[in-house]
């Protein structure tokens, strides 16, 4: 059961993707309807350049939408969980079918053959060929690894893809073309129902699939036959003038009423900048950027009130042109992209009363969008959380989001995230955070005046442990104010231990997100330059951020000193010795262990030799027995920090502990 609960959420967790890939061209088409109408109103089309050029530039656009979500779902099953698979290969392959099996179930000479049409077969196709290719090629990898060697990578991929790709072609396209034909998906789902009920149902469905990143109204309107919708409600009104002008407003879902619930009520920096952003383009009906950057989809929160909305529009609108007759209609053409309140004056000859309607049910959408949009920004707004986070620590420091909006990254992960970041928070504010110290043995000296500053969590039950959220704190954007309150408590603990001539060396770990923003290191800078504190760093990308150089280099002119901490493992390499102003590095556990065999042993002493070359301390971490302390002592280590001497202690145990200290 769990296995195909994690198949369905990877397809839908594709279709997502291919879709969210495919928004600037959604976005494009838009805009060109928009164009259109204006140069139509502008009467600006002339010999060279025709409303029927423009017209069949629509249909060009349009008639490529199931292409290319055969080819978005194709490239993304690739990139994501096929990633042995060609790419290029993938694509073409789900293209032959896809075009294959639409020329078979129409029935079609391919001269005459127009477009292909059905968005379920576009992404059916892929998501089968792609598996059984996957599959194929999983079985001959290890006769591919064998071709490797003999021939280059691209006649090796011609020779293993042939017989798979020719297989799963005629496969493929037979299940297709018969499932096709057999269920008529030639042709749109027929609903004998009435329009009113049709128009409904399309109300609520178009408006649900977009939870699943799917463009709701294009999907629906491609899988059933929506024509009666062109039929007239009333004169000069038919079924799609009602949806555009007492439906949605600002888009699906009632985009106008949720942007001015946002600017309200929304007390995030994230949501208010998205809402300001794409106002422009919901004023015209457009509201993809909203939709994708909020985001909307996979949002329990804002999913209800962005189906209600419409549904309750769509109830009240209904019932007030059944029963009574007050609006009558123009015969003026309203096209979708026309803003509200402007749109309905068009259509009504501007009653005003109409126009007070619409005012109405736009003004009653905010209100229902209100309360869900409060109770998002304040439970799922990592912004919130981090301004909450600061004000408990007492951090005066301005914080501004700096939250990069890209489409691809709105995914659900980033509702989950926030959901869990803010279980975080909530176990941070329950005063549980407290700093220990580890002690590091000179072992040139035979003392013990340096520690290391560690931070440490209290659970329900008072036990002392490792948090066990860093990654997700750091992934955030929240790591440089738990380094800033790392940096009071350590001050305020020097302090303490100033008053009883105690003045020991303390280093302090530093996110990467903190060393990359110079206001953050210039309040530590201020906060600390008095003190006995140096800098461990951790770099976790595979190239050196400039920022970070250069901020290094300003707490080196302040006359603190800098640590490399994990030296020979991740991103942090050798040529980080050359770059960055250091004046220790920290041999990580993971090249201890590497000790136990000659050849390990042999890297270790050169990795030693290298340091004191180029004139820096030595500190090995992780040293937990006897054993590795006898095997990895040389004239050349500084500092041994590891269980073997002391786990991290509480800050009463640290002054016994320096000075009750002895190697003998």
């Amino acid at each position: 059961m769990n296995n195909i609960k994690i198949i369905f959420l990877q397809i839908v967790d594709v279709i997502r993707a291919s879709f969210i890939s495919l928004v600037p061209y959604y976005i494009l088409y838009s805009f060109l309807l928009l164009a259109i109408e204006i140069l139509k109103n502008t009467n600006s089309f002339n010999s060279v350049f025709t409303l029927k050029d423009a017209q069949n530039i629509v249909d060009l656009i349009t008639f490529l939408i199931p292409i290319l979500i055969n080819i978005s779902i194709s490239y993304h099953l690739a990139s994501i969980y096929y990633m042995t698979l060609s790419r290029f290969l993938t694509i073409i392959l789900s293209l032959s079918i896809y075009l294959s099996v639409e020329v078979i179930v129409h029935q079609t000479n391919i001269n005459s053959y127009n477009a292909p049409h059905s968005i379920i077969l576009a992404i059916l196709i892929p998501l089968l060929s792609a598996y059984l290719l996957a599959k194929i090629i999983e079985i001959l990898h290890e006769y591919q690894n064998k071709l490797n060697n003999v021939l280059s990578r691209n006649i090796t991929t011609m020779i293993v893809y042939i017989i798979p790709f020719t297989f799963i072609f005629f496969v493929v396209t037979f299940i297709f073309s018969g499932l096709g034909i057999y269920l008529n998906m030639g042709s749109s789902i027929v609903f004998e129902i009435q329009e009113s009920l049709l128009l409904f149902i399309r109300t609520i469905v178009s408006s649900f699939l977009w939870f699943f990143g799917i463009h709701g109204i294009n999907f629906f309107d491609s899988i059933v036959n929506v024509k009666s919708l062109n039929n007239f409600m009333y004169p000069n009104f038919n079924y799609y003038d009602f949806f555009n002008l007492f439906v949605i407003f600002g888009g699906i879902g009632s985009g106008l009423s949720l942007v001015i619930a946002i600017f309200i009520a929304s007390k995030d920096k994230h949501t208010s900048f998205i809402g300001k952003m794409s106002l422009p383009f919901v004023i015209f009906n457009i509201n993809e950027i909203l939709i994708f950057g909020i985001p909307i989809f996979m949002n329990f929160s804002l999913m209800i009130p962005f189906i209600f909305v419409p549904v309750i529009n769509f109830i009240l609108s209904y019932f007030l042109l059944s029963y009574t007759h007050f609006i009558t209609f123009s015969d003026t053409f309203v096209p979708w992209t026309t803003p509200a309140i402007l749109n309905i004056y068009l259509a009504t000859n501007g009653n005003l009363l109409a126009v007070l309607f619409q005012v109405f049910l736009i003004i009653l959408g905010t209100l229902i969008y209100i309360p869900f949009v409060k109770k998002y920004t304040k439970s799922q707004s990592s912004t919130l959380s981090l301004e909450n986070l600061a004000r408990k620590f007492d951090i005066t420091t301005s914080i501004e989001a700096k939250q990069n909006i890209k489409f691809y990254e709105a995914q659900s992960f980033l509702v989950k995230s926030h959901y869990k970041i803010n279980k975080i928070i909530e176990k941070i504010n329950q005063n549980n955070l407290i700093v220990y110290y580890q002690p590091k043995i000179n072992v040139q000296k035979n003392n013990c005046n340096e520690f290391e500053a560690l931070l440490r969590i209290r659970d329900k039950y008072g036990n002392i442990k490792g948090p066990d959220f860093i990654l997700d704190i750091e992934n955030s954007g929240m790591s440089s104010i738990l380094d800033i309150w790392v940096c009071q408590e350590v001050k305020k603990d020097l302090d303490l231990w100033a008053e009883r001539n105690f003045y020991p060396d303390v280093s302090i770990n530093l996110f990467p997100h903190t060393l990359e923003d110079k206001n953050y290191i210039n309040q530590i800078i201020k906060m600390l330059k008095k003190y006995n504190v140096h800098f461990e760093i951790i770099e976790r990308r595979s190239s050196l951020n400039k920022k970070i150089v250069e901020n290094l280099k300003l707490l080196k002119e302040n006359n603190f000193k800098i640590s490399l901490d994990d030296l020979g493992i991740g991103f942090t390499n050798f040529s980080m010795l050359y770059e960055m102003p250091l004046d220790i590095v920290k041999i990580d556990k993971k090249i201890i262990e590497f000790t136990n065999t000659p050849k390990g042993l042999v890297l270790y002493n050169n990795i030693c030799h290298l340091c004191i070359s180029l004139n820096l301390q030595i500190v090995l971490e992780g040293v937990e027995t006897k054993e590795e302390y006898e095997r990895l002592m040389n004239k050349d280590i500084n500092f041994i920090q590891g269980w073997y001497f002391s786990k991290a202690i509480p800050f009463n145990e640290v002054e016994s502990f320096s000075k009750n200290f002895s190697l003998n």
